[in-house]
């Protein structure tokens, strides 16, 4: 499984604010590691005040985290369940991570900065300067080297087809945030942001359809996770949840009997897990017909979540939080 490409085995005053939820809490920590024997990676040594917003899986063995401050964390080589900080070139908070294969791939976030890698998160450069012109980014995708998407604040949503070189700005039309992203290839993918929106388009990104939830709510949705071609969950503020089973014309609330905020989603099969604010990780079982609740007991708030390749889930989130979560089933 590689980066965040989808595999397929409230008030209203208050939505603003809430889009912008995943980039307000920028901590300052600093880079720490213990030592290591020579030739050795640097370790990761556990920091309360680190920030990790989302998680890519490069193979069955190596994953890559990014966070607050210009964080990047890859898989010890040496030793199990360990992490090494690996330098991002960057400072600036960095919200998404991608891989369009075990070597290549991306991430984003503060000021519109996106990083690249070649060698699978051991070294990395800055493609796209941070700008005060430009907004953050909060979601990234590529599905190959070559061809890349990514949204964000304030209507943006760029692409790429020369593997991140050049970007190039097609907003859908609406100054509303974007807040996550998922495409099934290059033509077909769908945005969801503030104001209950979800857009598709059947071109690329060079224009856009708005589709209907089917129901009065105008809270913000921050992510979206596809399972297969025709069905899609997309969840947000208050705990919503909605699932459409014929590519987003039609919708379903499944909602659990929670309402804190969910953030990302990941899918594995018919195991689903979305995770969210204080603590809050929803399991389903099902393909996200119905889901069951779980807390983390420290009710630590988790920004991003990914399948793992041997089974279960691994979640990521403040106060340096990485989880690996076991759903029903798994061995």
């Amino acid at each position: 499984m590689v980066g965040r490409q989808h595999e397929f085995h409230s008030p209203v005053k208050a939505s603003r604010t809430a889009a912008l939820l995943l980039v307000a809490i920028l901590l300052c920590a600093p880079l720490l590691a213990s030592s290591a024997s020579a030739g050795e990676s640097p370790l990761w040594r556990f920091d309360f005040w680190d920030v990790f917003y989302d998680i890519a899986f490069l193979d069955d063995q190596t994953a890559v985290i990014v966070g607050a401050q210009g964080r990047i964390l890859v898989s010890h080589e040496k030793y199990k369940n360990l992490w090494s900080p690996r330098d991002s070139g960057t400072r600036a908070l960095l919200t998404c991570v991608s891989f369009a294969d075990e070597k290549k791939g991306w991430a984003a976030g503060q000021g519109g900065i996106v990083i690249h890698t070649d060698d699978g998160g051991q070294t990395w450069q800055v493609q796209r300067e941070l700008s005060s012109d430009n907004q953050p980014l909060f979601s990234i995708q590529f599905l190959s080297p070559w061809v890349g998407y990514a949204c964000g604040a304030y209507d943006t949503f760029l692409k790429t087809t020369d593997g991140g070189k050049s970007w190039s700005l097609t907003a859908p039309g609406n100054d509303y945030s974007y807040n996550d992203l998922a495409f099934l290839d290059e033509s077909t993918g769908y945005i969801v942001g503030e104001f209950a929106t979800v857009l598709r388009t059947s071109d690329g990104g060079t224009s856009w359809e708005a589709l209907d939830l089917g129901e009065v709510y105008e809270g913000t949705l921050f992510g979206i996770t596809l399972l297969s071609p025709q069905e899609i969950l997309v969840y947000g503020i208050a705990g919503k949840i909605m699932r459409s089973e014929d590519g987003g014309s039609r919708w379903v609330d499944v909602s659990a009997d929670q309402d804190k905020s969910l953030f990302r989603g990941a899918a594995d099969g018919e195991e689903v897990v979305l995770v969210g604010a204080s603590g809050t990780i929803l399991v389903s079982t099902d393909g996200g017909k119905t889901f069951v609740k779980r807390l983390d007991p420290d009710f630590t708030s988790f920004a991003g979540v990914c399948a793992h390749p041997r089974g279960g889930f691994v979640c990521v989130g403040e106060r340096g939080k990485i989880d690996h979560l076991q759903v029903p089933g798994d061995k």
